[in-house]
């Protein structure tokens, strides 16, 4: 039996920075220690990468991540949601550097989790 963990990626807070590839003012990256704070890690690793999020507001897109023992990306699928939001959000998850699960049980837990992008204003 396969658990599929739902991960809610609520993009409202996120400003597209002055440059595409600039980051201004970024918060340090969470530390790691438990399953709620590795989803944190996640969201946190994807949306820093996820660049003008409010002109995809009202927009939704869910994808699907294959990740190994250590928590690094093999695979991303795409489930539905609008082509532009689409791109540019697994452009965000290619381009993340995704946390290192704390155990084993997370790790299996959230092998396969899915993504829902929707970004707010």
């Amino acid at each position: 039996m396969r658990i599929v963990i739902f991960v809610v990626l609520l993009l409202s807070g996120c400003a597209a920075p002055k440059h595409p590839r600039t980051h201004v003012n970024v918060p340090p990256p969470p530390v790691v220690t438990d399953l709620h704070s590795y989803i944190v890690g996640i969201n946190y690793a994807i949306t820093t990468q996820l660049f003008d999020a409010d002109t995809y507001a009202g927009k939704t897109c869910d994808v699907r991540l294959d990740l190994d023992e250590k928590g690094q990306l093999t695979g991303l699928h795409v489930l539905t949601g609008d082509p532009s939001l689409c791109t540019a959000a697994s452009d965000a998850v290619r381009n993340a550097k995704l946390p290192t699960p704390p155990s084993q049980e997370i790790n299996k837990m959230l092998t396969h989790p899915v993504l829902h992008f929707a970004p707010e204003k």
